[in-house]
């Protein structure tokens, strides 16, 4: 792990230790949940990064941070070439960058991590990125358990939770899409873990490997990102059932992480069941932040929701705005419903969806995949404009 390079982490200490104290037991778990949210979202200071002029930013819940309404996505950001979209992103007021361990297998992070240590602009930014293999012990565990399982146990397990698969309707279409390839495989082999859980028990010896294992991964990001902090931190990378957040391991690390000044803001990320996992999320209230896929074929199934979550002082960061106009066999009401919404026809239809996706005032900001400077040129025009959405 990288030596503190600034006293922005001591801060963090100082901060999460005074709010939390310095001790983690079960009552301190529950009266930081309930902290969250004593002070109004319009009593908490704000934060700010790269703060420019012209330049429209709004409050991330109760993290205070001030995100530009756009923010960086960088998943196909695998090498230097990437420097200069980054450069011209803070030039023009980005303040908020966004990765993964899982982004080419921790080569993006590495990306980052160069940019930052040639340009000095680390500070500009807030910096999020994702435990993406937090479920590698677990998932260890679990095979250790199969061994001594006859297969027709195994059979009647994941038989069980395709039927709860089907019974929650969170594959139905119209609610469920699909982003990218094996998206769909993500519910039966957590809902399948789940339900191993359940059945053999949450072994106290795990919780320490399971930590040991979340700390090895996230000094493995700072160690690429070549920083000693994070802004936000998610965890897990893409959730596909809410009740795996119901752990209270996971919920000492956010708190453990906090005090060490290794975060600032906890967060999750999901594609799949987006209204079931954002419900969860207010409901557990440990979370600060959550990013989900939210656009405008499935937005009829949040927008109560992300009200609820705002009011409970979470952040909401939006994501595949505009994956669906990308992808091959879409539906052509869905262009259609945009074009209508916003009939400008003097903008692109990528630019329009997050447009459209910043009339939403709940919304903290939307992640884009400006992989160029013509992409960004064109999205970035869309921050701080307000029209009157046309109704369908």
């Amino acid at each position: 792990m990288t030596k503190p390079t600034n006293s922005r982490r001591d801060f963090f200490k100082k901060t999460a230790a005074a709010s939390m104290g310095l001790a983690l037991t079960p009552s301190l778990l529950a009266e930081t949940n309930t902290s969250k949210t004593a002070t109004p979202l319009d009593q908490v200071k704000p934060i700010w990064r790269n703060k420019q002029e012209g330049v429209t930013y709004r409050m991330m819940g109760r993290t205070g941070m001030m995100a530009s309404e756009l923010v960086l996505g960088t998943f196909p950001f695998n090498n230097d070439s990437y420097d200069p979209v980054m450069d011209y992103g803070i030039e023009k007021g980005i303040n908020y960058i966004d990765t993964a361990a899982a982004y080419n297998n921790g080569l993006v992070e590495t990306t980052i991590g160069n940019y930052f240590k040639k340009s000095g602009n680390r500070d500009k930014v807030f910096l999020s990125t994702k435990l993406s293999y937090y479920y590698g012990y677990i998932d260890k565990v679990i095979r250790e358990i199969e061994k001594g399982l006859p297969q027709g146990k195994k059979d009647a397990l994941l038989k069980k939770a395709n039927e709860m698969i089907e019974q929650r309707s969170v594959m139905k279409p119209g609610y469920h899409m699909n982003y990218f390839t094996g998206q769909e495989a993500q519910f039966p082999k957590t809902y399948y873990r789940h339900l191993m859980l359940q059945e053999y028990g949450f072994k106290s010896e795990w919780r320490g490997k399971i930590k040991q294992h979340a700390y090895k991964l996230l000094e493995g990001a700072l160690k690429r990102l070549q920083t000693d902090h994070l802004d936000v931190l998610h965890c897990p990378h893409g959730i596909a059932m809410p009740e795996m957040m119901d752990d209270e391991v996971l919920q000492e690390l956010f708190v453990e992480f906090k005090q060490k000044g290794l975060i600032r803001a906890s967060a999750v990320s999901f594609h799949n069941d987006v209204a079931g996992h954002l419900a969860k999320a207010i409901e557990v209230d440990y979370y600060d932040v959550t990013m989900f896929a939210y656009n405008i074929a499935n937005h009829a199934a949040l927008e109560n929701l992300m009200f609820k979550a705002k009011e409970a002082g979470i952040g909401m960061v939006a994501m595949k705005v505009a994956k669906l106009l990308w992808l091959k066999d879409q539906p052509q009401w869905r262009l259609d419903k945009l074009n209508t919404t916003i009939p400008d026809k003097d903008m692109s239809k990528f630019s329009k969806a997050y447009l459209w996706a910043l009339q939403n005032p709940n919304l903290s900001c939307c992640v884009s995949e400006m992989h160029t400077i013509d992409i960004m040129v064109d999205n970035l025009k869309v921050m701080g404009r307000k029209v009157d959405i046309a109704s369908v």
